[in-house]
């Protein structure tokens, strides 16, 4: 799964908060059933994209059908008329990371646990 760094500055970032094709034909081919056990974006971001990007970002998580984590502040300079394209754009580094496809479904199938556990 390849996290790009620039999706953090953009209300359509992430494939714009949907599911990526890659995780649902994972599940398929493994038996998840991915309308139950959801694809744990906002989680990835956070362990693995935001701690490898050289620049200091802080991110926020917004209740929306688009992307739903996005880069609040880089370098201390708010973000928040980026997203939406009425500023530039700062370069973040790297531009990506890669988390394997294994990872990705032990994380979502930890978060599933843990919800049904508290259900």
């Amino acid at each position: 799964m390849t996290l790009f760094s620039s999706s953090l500055l953009s209300k359509w970032g992430f494939n714009d908060g949907d599911d990526p094709c890659d995780w649902l034909d994972y599940c398929e081919a493994n038996d998840i059933d991915h309308a139950n056990v959801d694809f744990p974006l906002v989680e990835l971001v956070r362990r693995f994209l935001v701690p490898q990007i050289d620049q200091q970002v802080t991110v926020v998580e917004i209740e929306t059908i688009h992307n739903p984590i996005r880069a609040e502040t880089v370098d201390g300079v708010d973000m928040t008329e980026v997203w939406f394209g009425r500023a530039p754009e700062p370069a973040l580094t790297p531009e990506y990371v890669e988390v394997p496809m294994g990872e990705v479904a032990c994380l979502a199938l930890e978060l599933h646990e843990r919800a049904e556990a508290t259900r």
